[in-house]
């Protein structure tokens, strides 16, 4: 990776005095906007809906502020040359154009992560309404999403010891072999690391579809539910693009100029994944008649006879599987019954405040049982709800609409 300032200037000769930056300008600052805005409904939804964040929500929050200090960085460094080939860029500037490429390469690195951390939260949540999938493949997920990432920013940095600074420092650039790693190990922990985020933007695509095929929805509700939740399909092709530019990182030649097309792709995956775990959230927001007609939520009276407790009694956590339950509260009260025969029978309150139907044959108490539920605001069922999974419907009937 060290500079060959000769070799660099001939090969360079007939290069055009051109500029990628309003490209990257325009693509980085689009994105964002996008990103701002899905991000900004999704807390509106929550808050309005729920009334609260979540984790997720918070992991989220911190994906954008990376993703703005992407934005801001790139700038500063276009504003001082990145884009156009190194030839045409000032001598003066060009330690600061080098600089703020590379440090606009450290929060690119860390917003995606927090994208994918927030999302696998969000399934978390979900699946925790369905007794049937397992919890630890995606916590083990989260681990190694965690792990891999910082490892490969602290590989990318540390690379020329505490000389950080050999990155845009033309005298450390003419000595990048003697001060620094061998550039293709950095390069290809890079390859690793993309490699593996695409693997887990795969996962967060698939895990949901299984979800949705264990809802009792109709087939064009589950559909409507995976366009949503599946998204990540998005991302992991972003992140695909993202690792195969990855090869610029070991080669020093036209670096103002080549890097361009890396830091694109870094930004579109940031972006996308930002926008693609967001969007599930602002299915709440879309008007009743934008929306697909809503199926009626089961009557407590079709749900079968083994869904119901021994008691008899229809929870309204019957419906579906879950490993959370509502809190349910079966109040007994007692009224009367009209006499078919006014002169044969009579009632009159009982001494314990019932009404009991007296005849000549003796007593009949009538009970009527009304079950009173509770909403159930905890998150699982909330995130359930938001998406359009039944089992959160049903829990939280008032957020299935705005």
């Amino acid at each position: 990776m060290a500079l060959d300032v000769q070799s660099l200037l001939e090969s360079l000769s007939d290069a055009p005095d051109v500029s990628q930056g309003p490209v990257l300008e325009r693509v980085i600052w689009t994105l964002l906007a996008f990103s701002i805005i899905i991000v900004a409904l999704r807390f509106y939804a929550k808050i309005k809906k729920a009334r609260r964040l979540f984790v997720d929500d918070y992991l989220m929050l911190i994906a954008l502020a990376f993703a703005i200090a992407h934005a801001a960085l790139t700038q500063v460094s276009v504003d001082a040359g990145l884009g156009r080939h190194l030839v045409y860029i000032p001598l003066g500037h060009l330690p600061r154009t080098m600089k703020y490429g590379v440090l606009s390469l450290l929060p690119g690195f860390l917003s995606p992560m927090f994208g994918r951390l927030s999302f696998s939260y969000t399934l978390l949540y979900l699946i925790d309404t369905d007794a049937r999938i397992k919890s630890w493949p995606v916590y083990a997920s989260i681990f190694m999403q965690a792990a891999i990432n910082i490892i490969g920013v602290i590989v990318f940095y540390s690379q020329c010891g505490s000389e950080v600074d050999a990155f845009w420092k033309l005298e450390k650039q003419l000595r990048f072999d003697e001060i620094c790693w061998n550039p293709r190990i950095q390069t290809d922990y890079g390859y690793f690391m993309g490699s593996w985020n695409t693997v887990t933007d795969f996962y967060l695509a698939v895990l949901p579809a299984i979800l949705i095929h264990h809802s009792t929805m109709s087939l064009k509700r589950k559909v409507g539910v995976a366009a949503l939740l599946c998204l990540s399909f998005l991302a992991m092709a972003s992140s695909i693009v993202k690792t195969y530019e990855a090869k610029v990182l070991s080669v020093f030649s036209d670096y103002t100029y080549s890097l361009c097309a890396y830091v694109i792709a870094l930004s579109v995956e940031l972006n996308v994944v930002i926008i693609t775990a967001s969007l599930p959230f602002l299915r709440p927001l879309v008007p009743k008649k934008w929306q697909t007609r809503q199926q009626p939520l089961p009557a407590l009276h079709d749900i079968p006879i083994h869904q119901r407790t021994r008691q008899g009694h229809i929870p309204l956590s019957s419906g579906y599987t879950s490993k959370n339950h509502s809190r349910t509260n079966t109040i007994e009260m007692t009224s009367p019954i009209s006499p078919t025969s006014p002169n044969a029978m009579g009632f009159q309150p009982a001494a314990s405040g019932n009404w009991v139907l007296r005849s000549d044959h003796g007593a009949i108490t009538v009970t009527t049982e009304v079950e009173v539920t509770y909403e159930k605001m905890e998150a699982p069922f909330v995130h359930a709800a938001l998406v359009g999974l039944i089992q959160g419907e049903i829990m939280n009937p008032r957020l299935r609409r705005v």
